[in-house]
Order: C-alpha cells, then sequence, then structure tokens
C-alpha cells in the first residue's frame, strides 16, 4: 500500500494563490503535472519540467516530460517514467514546476506532509483545498502582448523614422557649451544682488 503525500502548490507570482494536492507515492511526476494543471484550469499542451529543489528554492535535478536532449550520456528524468518516492527523500521536499517555457509560469510544491496509508474509498491523486482564482492560462500574452518579427520590423521602422525628423533641436548640453544659458544665469545673479 502507497504512501500518500501532500504538496501545497502556489504560484511565484501570485502567493496568495494555492492549491492543496494529495497523490499516491507511487504515482508518477506525470500524475503530479496532470492533477496540477486540472487544478488551475490549464490545459495540456504545452511543455513543463519539475525540478528537485532545496530550501532556497534552488534548481537542481530536472525531471521533463518529454526527453528532449541529445546527449545520450546524460539522460534525463522522464514524468512518465519517474515515481514520486524514486525521487522524494525530503519529508519537506519542495519542487519547482514550470509550465510552458514561453509563458513560463512558475509553480513551487512544497511538500506537507506524509500519510503512511490512503483512506479507503478515496480516488487519487486529488485536490483537497483551493485558495483564490488562477489566473488564467494566456493572461501574460495578452499582458504583455507577443509580436511578431513583421510586426517587430514596422515598429522600429515608424520609430526611426520619427526621430529621423528631429533633427534640428540641440540638447541642453550643446546649448550649455555654446553659452546659450549665459544670460540667464546673469540675470539671475542680478535679481539675487537686489536682495539683503
Amino acid at each position: 500500500m502507497a504512501s500518500i503525500y501532500k504538496f501545497k502548490l502556489s504560484f511565484e507570482d501570485y502567493e496568495d494563490i494555492y492549491r492543496v494536492i494529495e497523490i499516491q507515492s507511487t504515482n508518477t511526476f506525470l500524475d503530479l503535472h496532470k492533477i496540477i494543471l486540472k487544478s488551475i484550469n490549464f490545459d495540456e499542451k504545452q511543455l513543463a519540467s519539475f525540478y528537485m529543489s532545496n530550501d532556497t528554492w534552488k534548481k537542481f535535478d530536472e525531471i521533463t516530460l518529454e526527453d528532449m536532449s541529445d546527449d545520450p550520456e546524460k539522460p534525463k528524468f522522464e514524468m512518465k517514467k519517474t515515481r514520486l518516492c524514486d525521487r522524494i527523500n525530503d519529508p519537506h521536499q519542495k519542487i519547482i514546476y514550470i509550465y510552458d517555457f514561453i509563458e513560463l509560469w512558475t509553480m513551487h510544491l512544497e511538500m506537507t506532509g506524509i500519510d503512511v496509508k490512503e483512506k479507503a474509498g478515496v480516488e487519487y491523486p486529488r485536490i483537497t483545498k483551493t485558495a483564490g482564482l488562477a489566473p488564467k492560462q494566456h493572461d501574460k500574452v495578452q499582458r504583455f502582448g507577443v509580436i511578431d518579427d513583421n510586426e517587430f520590423d514596422e515598429i522600429t521602422k515608424n520609430y526611426l523614422n520619427k526621430t529621423d525628423d528631429l533633427g534640428g533641436e540641440i540638447s541642453d548640453d550643446e546649448a550649455d557649451e555654446h553659452g546659450l544659458f549665459e544670460d540667464e544665469a546673469e540675470e539671475g545673479a542680478d535679481e539675487n544682488s537686489f536682495i539683503e
């Protein structure tokens, strides 16, 4: 019979939003990946990785959705082949989870407890607590905007055309070099000389 791992999942950018997940120790990281996405209503269309971590959230071993490395001597751990109990050896284990390597949704998983046996009649993995509404999956794209190369070229061309029209102006430093501020400084000195 498997132990039950309890994890608190929180977003790196939204600490007040969190989920509590219970999962069997014999489940794979792929099972954990799927229940995380279900808990925050994200789709399963993007790549993701787990990183085993220490107390200061430093990344160590990577567990990937798909091993895309071309170095056969350094194979990566794959989610579907790696059980939780094979990589977790600390009752306070911390794990970094990154979903979608373009938008970089970064989440923290902290183990909050271990039950030595599962509850009868309970289906695992499961979400036992939900706090706060998860951000929309494509919120970052809408907030920051994603432009393609053609749009970028057009924006820079328009910007360069506008700055080309500013040729007649001179900076304050250039004006100072040519003595354009001397009259103002003398007027200020004359005004101050009348004040006693």
